[in-house]
């Protein structure tokens, strides 16, 4: 008899104030959206709800909905209805759901006023993760954050009078003129405001951004790698101290509260992906939608993926600091490859990248500068 299978849904709402300069994502800024477009698009999700629940069906047998998960662009600039509406729609169209039930819904905090907090607990939303970034005006400006200090300093403690008992704050750190000082400002005030969990992002420049453009003009400073690493080193140290466990490389929880849908990513789960942009995972095969809104609305199903490789995950399994099966990642590699693979999980043990026994392995924190190095040596196989 085939078990359950863990099932997440990533929703895309794709609007934003700003965009931000650093952001690679697929995001819209435009401030005024009209209620009827929201209409339409609430449609269209649960069209495609529909269609790629027929896909998840024919590679899963029985899906178990785990995690729904409002992302963006801003949700919290979504009308209350649209994520009201979807949460109705998947826990009907799933036959089979968790009883604890992971609704997370992302937010920025000049968006999230208290009518909105008390309309999505209503609605079923019991996660919050806010993107927060840092505290820092001079680290926001260099970010093209839109910044308002009051809503800012008001953000977390107002999601908790709402009720809310699990919610996140995203941050990030290595950002030119940033700190480690700095750094532990940011984290010292989520921690006071009794964030289950944290999100803490090196500074990447992404291809494509606005950012990459302004570093290449000369506009902005280039991100230093050895301040980043202090600062991250630091950041790991200080949320340990405080109960914190680092489950992944960017990310902590305490008292069991890290992000069940994220791992549902990471270990390789199925989910559906509704939206603009938004990717899906059959459990066997990927597909994605066009980076259009237009294509979007026109309607259709999702293109499946045809560039995948089993290799893939260990992208993601590496990332993990949990013990990962040692056959996990062997099937991700033909017969005759898989006695390199042991050489080089030895050497990585011998290196203090990682631990390991004769059945799983577990990333250290140290390991986890090296996960690319890791990669690199497994992929050139």
């Amino acid at each position: 008899m085939r078990a359950h299978r863990l099932t997440g849904v990533y929703i895309h709402l794709p609007f934003c104030d700003v965009k931000c300069a650093y952001c690679d994502f697929f995001s819209i800024a435009e401030r005024h959206v009209d209620a009827a477009f929201w209409e339409r698009y609430a449609d269209r999700l649960i069209a495609d709800l529909a269609a790629q629940f027929a896909l998840l069906e024919v590679d899963t047998a029985k899906p178990l909905l785990a995690s729904i998960f409002f992302g963006g662009g801003t949700p919290s600039r979504a009308p209350a209805f649209v994520i009201a509406r979807l949460i109705h729609a998947l826990k009907s169209a799933f036959a089979l759901q968790l009883s604890e039930l992971e609704v997370t819904a992302e937010a920025n905090p000049e968006s999230l006023s208290d009518a909105l907090l008390d309309a999505w607990f209503a609605a079923g939303v019991n996660r919050i993760s806010v993107g927060l970034q840092s505290l820092d005006e001079q680290v926001l400006k260099y970010l093209g954050r839109l910044y308002n200090p009051q809503a800012y300093a008001q953000v977390l403690s107002r999601v908790r009078v709402a009720g809310f008992t699990n919610f996140s704050a995203d941050f990030i750190t290595g950002v030119p003129g940033q700190t480690v000082r700095s750094t532990l400002t940011d984290l010292e005030f989520a921690l006071g405001e009794g964030v289950t969990h944290l999100s803490l992002y090196q500074l990447t420049v992404e291809p494509g951004t606005l950012l990459r453009q302004r570093i290449a003009t000369g506009k902005l400073a280039r991100p230093s790698e050895n301040r980043q690493v202090r600062q991250m080193d630091a950041a790991v140290e200080y949320l340990e101290r405080r109960g914190f466990d680092r489950y992944e490389i960017s990310n902590f929880e305490r008292d069991g509260k890290s992000c069940r849908h994220n791992r549902i990513y990471w270990t390789g789960r199925p989910y559906l992906g509704l939206g603009v942009a938004a990717h899906m995972y059959t459990g066997r095969r990927r597909f994605f939608h066009p980076r259009s809104l237009d294509a979007y609305m026109q309607g259709g199903l999702p293109a499946q993926d045809e560039t995948v490789s089993p290799r893939d995950n260990l992208i993601n399994l590496l990332r993990l600091r949990q013990r990962v099966p040692v056959g996990k990642i062997m099937c991700a590699f033909e017969a005759p490859l898989q006695p390199a693979v042991a050489h080089e999980l030895a050497e990585a043990n011998r290196l203090g990248w990682l631990k390991q026994n004769s059945g799983w392995i577990k990333m250290t924190n140290f390991g986890l500068k090296h996960t690319d190095s890791l990669l690199a040596r497994l992929w050139n196989l």
